[in-house]
């Protein structure tokens, strides 16, 4: 569900100079800290080649010494790391009306953020203007813009089933807003987001195969296998929305009939259906307060069907743990206890089940997480946006 905008590659002399410093760099950043003689034994390169990239990518400010260890009979070596705090990246969501932009380093530490209106009708100007807003008043401005987008980011950066960028369904995201801020972009599904976050530092942290189920505006799904997310021929892998649930829900609707009963919106429609107008501030926990017959017959039936959803997920993928999150994190330690119950009833296989930790933050992590993949790119759009470092690309 992701698209990335690629520079062009440099040739010759440079291109061979650059792939060495990129190796160093993704090898520090894997594995750091390290001594010279290590990255020299990690990556083939010569001891002299080794020191002079570390040399510039010193001077550059991407690295830095953290200590010292013990050698067997010789020197102490000194011990190099990347430093995380040398990059930002800007992180971008709609939430309702509202856009938000953050500022992040590689830590996934928040440096600053900007929330302004957004009009659907015009969702490139808003966005854009969030990102300059932020960009503006950094200190070390942005390599990289990531965009959380809730929907389907086909391979050539086309967005589908994203009501809040259906305006502009017709563009190619990626490529249209790095035109307009003057920076790379990519374009990845905020529940990716989510799950990349979750794995990295959250309710997932280490482990390698699992889904995560979450219910906001829309519900949707990752599923990650193997540490990849699974993205499907279509990138559309996840979007559990259009689930069959319940007597006349196999047709097809454009948000799904399952989304449309099951999401948090399609919970409080039937809440004053039933009579209770749900706290929109935090309906799911307003629902769990409830005690009369109708609202608990209501939580009973979201939990069922939440759970529908994870035993679906478990006997496709067999998952080592289900997470779910966004507004199903505030359902209540009986709702809890009830779902985990009903997804471990259904299922073929041993899973966990968790509730998600991060809360938004899961999203900053995540987006850290999806850069960090591509090492060279990252670096090369630091190079670019602070041309004083543009010493290592020589």
């Amino acid at each position: 569900m992701s698209f990335l905008l690629q520079a062009p590659a440099p040739s010759g002399r440079d291109a061979l100079r650059q792939i060495r410093v990129e190796a160093i760099f993704a090898t520090l950043l894997a594995k750091g800290p390290l001594a010279r003689t290590e990255l020299a034994a990690l990556t083939g390169y010569s001891p002299s080649t080794v020191t002079g990239i570390i040399h510039d990518l010193s001077a550059a400010g991407f690295v830095r010494v953290v200590g010292q260890v013990e050698s067997n009979g010789g020197r102490p070596r000194t011990l190099i790391e990347f430093d995380r705090t040398s990059i930002t990246i800007a992180v971008v969501g709609v939430r309702a009306n509202r856009v938000w932009a953050q500022l992040v380093d590689l830590n996934a530490t928040l440096i600053d953020s900007v929330e302004r209106d957004f009009n659907a009708e015009q969702p490139l100007i808003d966005a854009t203007a969030a990102i300059a807003e932020l960009t503006a008043r950094a200190k070390l401005p942005p390599s990289r813009v990531v965009l959380a987008l809730p929907g389907v980011v086909g391979r050539d950066g086309s967005a589908t089933l994203a009501p809040a960028f259906g305006a502009v369904s017709h563009v190619v995201l990626a490529d249209a807003i790095a035109e307009l801020v003057l920076l790379p972009v990519t374009v990845e599904n905020d529940v990716n987001l989510i799950a990349l976050g979750e794995r990295q530092a959250g309710a997932g942290n280490g482990v390698d195969d699992l889904t995560v189920i979450h219910i906001e505006e829309g519900i949707g799904a990752t599923i990650v296998i193997g540490a990849r997310v699974l993205d499907g021929s279509s990138r559309s892998a996840g979007e559990i929305g259009f689930l069959p649930y319940g007597p006349g829900s196999a047709h097809r609707s454009e948000r799904g009939e399952f989304e449309a009963r099951w999401s948090t919106g399609g919970i409080e429609l039937q809440a004053r259906e039933r009579g209770h107008a749900l706290d929109p501030g935090n309906p799911i926990a307003d629902l769990c307060s409830r005690t009369d017959a109708p609202a608990v017959a209501l939580l009973h039936e979201a939990v069922s069907a939440w759970a529908y959803a994870a035993v679906v997920c478990v006997c496709v993928t067999n998952p080592q743990r289900v997470i779910f999150s966004g507004d199903a994190v505030h359902l209540d330690e009986p709702a809890r206890t009830l779902l985990i119950e009903r997804v471990l009833t259904g299922v073929p296989s041993p899973t966990d089940v968790k509730f998600a930790t991060l809360g938004e933050r899961s999203m900053l992590h995540g987006a850290v997480a999806t850069v960090l993949t591509k090492a060279a790119d990252l670096l090369s759009s630091a190079l670019s946006a602070a041309p004083s470092r543009g010493e290592l690309q020589r």
